[in-house]
């Protein structure tokens, strides 16, 4: 599968995240643009995206955010609140640029709205625990 125009791939470390992706990336760090190309993997039985791809979309993403926040200490997800929007069906591409709402010693805030050409489908919001350098 080829990137997106203007994004390359995401060099993905975790091995959930490499069978769910590719990922692609775009922009500067701290202010990436991160998207997913849907296809028959990430649906459910009705035929439009699972709600669990959503959230691993959201985790991978903002992960790399927090990746950034922090120069790339160990991080991990303490929590996340999902809305869902709207469907997402096969070849779509679901795009977000991860926000960064604080970041404290320990602890980094993001939230994020997830878009197909320009609509919003799906918003989140997590926090992570730095847990020191890698």
């Amino acid at each position: 599968m080829s990137a997106p125009d203007g994004f390359t791939e995401t060099l993905l470390i975790d091995p959930y995240e490499i069978h769910f992706g590719p990922i692609y990336e775009r922009g500067e760090k701290g202010a990436r643009r991160f998207a997913l190309r849907i296809d028959e993997r990430h649906l459910n039985g009705r035929g439009v995206v699972h709600g669990a791809t959503f959230m691993s979309f959201a985790d991978a993403a903002f992960g790399q955010a927090a990746w950034d926040a922090c120069d790339h200490a160990h991080v991990v997800t303490l929590n996340m609140q999902n809305q869902f929007l709207g469907p997402v069906r096969a070849g779509d591409l679901l795009e977000v640029e991860p926000v960064l709402v604080k970041r404290t010693r320990t602890m980094i805030f993001l939230r994020g709205e997830f878009t197909v050409a320009d609509n919003a489908v799906y918003s989140a919001a997590s926090v992570w625990k730095i847990l020191g350098p890698e």
